[in-house]
């Protein structure tokens, strides 16, 4: 049966939910909305100029992977406006071999881990807007085929920096969308 009392009970929750959701309502900004000066969050990462990735020879290949993916990330329009942030990339990369064949010796499957560490700056490099570190790691099946296991190695490569990509995007947008 329905009571006057329970439905005032029932309406006096309701009404300071309402009251709390609509004075929390004003501390959330979408993420893709616009930023905190008012400039569309897609101009902002349009304007970040990524620089040669810092990192050794041996993994030379993945810091090429992971800038493409960046670049196409942060402005995929191919108009390039003018920039005015600097995103400076070092990556360093290993890789472990988890599965071992007792018969063979050979591993049988290994774990590429990449690590990067970014930091991005106002253009002139005096403020530093965000700054941390990305890791990923892919696994692949390692063959007796040579090139088998060199192309595994590479989409490993290849998945592992669009990983980092997203990451560093997601991380980097966040960082401009709360920037005043």
């Amino acid at each position: 049966m329905w009571s006057l009392k329970g439905i005032a009970r029932r309406s006096g929750k309701l009404f300071v939910a309402a009251v709390v959701a609509g004075a929390v309502s004003a501390c959330f900004r979408p993420f893709y909305g616009p930023t905190a000066t008012g400039e569309r969050l897609s101009t902002a990462l349009a304007q970040i100029e990524v620089q040669p990735i810092r990192t050794t020879l041996a993994n030379e290949r993945i810091g090429h992977y992971l800038r493409s993916e960046l670049i196409f990330d942060l402005d995929g329009s191919g108009e390039p406006p003018p920039k005015r942030y600097k995103l400076a990339l070092s990556v360093t990369e290993s890789a472990s071999s988890p599965i071992v064949d007792t018969a063979t010796g050979r591993a049988v499957a290994s774990t590429l881990n990449a690590d990067v560490t970014y930091s991005l700056t106002n253009f002139t490099g005096t403020e530093t807007i965000a700054k941390g570190t990305a890791s990923a790691s892919a696994s692949y099946e390692r063959s007796a085929q040579r090139f088998a296991d060199v192309r595994a190695a590479r989409d490993a490569e290849i998945r592992a920096a669009k990983l980092l990509a997203d990451q560093i995007k997601t991380r980097v947008a966040l960082a401009l969308v709360s920037k005043s």
